[in-house]
């Protein structure tokens, strides 16, 4: 591979990794300061609806032990309706300490999402899979209809049903509904796909330019080039589509635990680090000089290492391997005199190269 095509080959791959980044800004989503019960950023609520939704928070409060919040958001700023949830249930700090009894509904218009996010102490009850049948089976009807409070004030009582050891949906069984199905982003999916396949090929493209640049300054590899790229890319391409499935597949199951794509993302680190230490030893050889002749020089001594003493002599390399220092390159021994009399060696030199907690769980849908 010459090196435009290598320099080509980089940027193709780097314009893939750039169209794979996300739309959404990089900053964290900005919540706004807690302010009520009840923040209408919308303008959805009328004054008397807003009034009743915060006497009914209210009594679910006294009564069922939910220290509930609904909040109206005018954009989710290009922000997942997960982390946005997420982020607004921190801040706000919803629930008592020690209890984590909040509990978060965030609606979105613009972008027709929805989300209930429970605190910790409310998982038991509260779970995903019931979270989620409120929203398939109260919210999106009402929503839909523009009926805004009387979704919530009906999930609300759900709720506080629920706690009390009711049994408020009992038509099918918590999981197994058929609307109680996750939402299933394509896009998501095969970015996070692709986005693995990516990363595990930067290696052989760096493996390719330091080839290359290698080749134009007289650093030849021993063993066939060709062959070795070829295995190279397949090992890493199978290692990108291994992962970035590993990737695709959690993400969508675990969109609000973050630790699961840290683990596979350190898990993806490691087996490509070990298995990349002879790539790079020999990426080493072709960017450096020293490292070139330094290789060169331990070839050359295992080379002769593995010579009988006849070739030795016949090949002229007077020298006992057990006397080899360690030294890069080894010793290299001084040329017999015209008398024959004495043998001397000298060592080489080489130069040196230098309040209440989000649980995490509850449910999202649309609209």
């Amino acid at each position: 591979m010459t090196a435009a095509s290598a320099r080509f080959l980089v940027l193709m791959l780097l314009g893939s990794l750039l169209a794979l980044l996300p739309s959404h800004p990089a900053l964290a989503y900005g919540a706004p300061a807690f302010q009520g019960d009840v923040l209408d950023e919308a303008g959805l609520l009328a004054e008397a609806d807003r009034t009743s939704l915060i006497e009914r928070i209210k009594t679910l409060r006294d009564e069922s032990g939910i220290w509930a919040a609904v909040y109206i958001a005018s954009s989710l700023q290009g922000d997942s309706i997960e982390n946005a949830a997420v982020v607004t249930f921190e801040k706000w700090q919803l629930g008592q300490a020690g209890k984590d009894n909040g509990l978060l509904v965030l609606i979105a218009p613009s972008e027709r999402k929805m989300r209930i996010e429970v605190g910790y102490g409310l998982e038991g009850t509260l779970t995903d899979a019931f979270c989620k049948r409120v929203i398939d089976e109260i919210y999106q009807p009402a929503f839909r209809d523009q009926r805004f409070t009387d979704g919530l004030m009906q999930g609300f009582d759900v709720m506080a049903r629920q706690t009390q050891g009711e049994n408020p949906l009992p038509e099918a069984a918590y999981g197994g509904g058929g609307d109680a199905t996750l939402d299933f982003d394509g896009a998501a999916f095969l970015q996070r796909f692709l986005a693995g396949v990516g990363a595990n090929l930067l290696l052989p493209v760096l493996y390719l330019l330091a080839r290359a640049y290698g080749r134009a300054k007289g650093r030849l590899e021993r063993q066939n080039p060709a062959i070795r790229a070829k295995w190279m890319f397949s090992l890493f391409a199978f290692l990108g589509a291994f992962f970035g499935l590993f990737f695709a597949v959690f993400g969508f199951a675990f969109p609000t635990d973050p630790e699961v794509m840290a683990g596979l993302v350190l898990m993806n680190t490691l087996f490509v680090g070990l298995i990349s230490i002879p790539f790079l030893i020999q990426v080493r050889t072709y960017l450096s000089a020293s490292a070139y002749r330094r290789g060169q020089a331990r070839e050359r001594l295992m080379r002769m290492r593995k010579r009988s003493k006849v070739k030795r002599k016949i090949f002229g390399v007077w020298f006992d391997p057990a006397e080899v220092t360690t030294s890069r390159g080894g010793t290299k021994p001084e040329p017999r005199s015209s008398s024959g009399s004495s043998f001397g060696s000298s060592s080489s030199s080489s130069s040196s190269s230098g309040g209440g907690r989000s649980g995490g769980g509850g449910a999202s849908g649309s609209w």
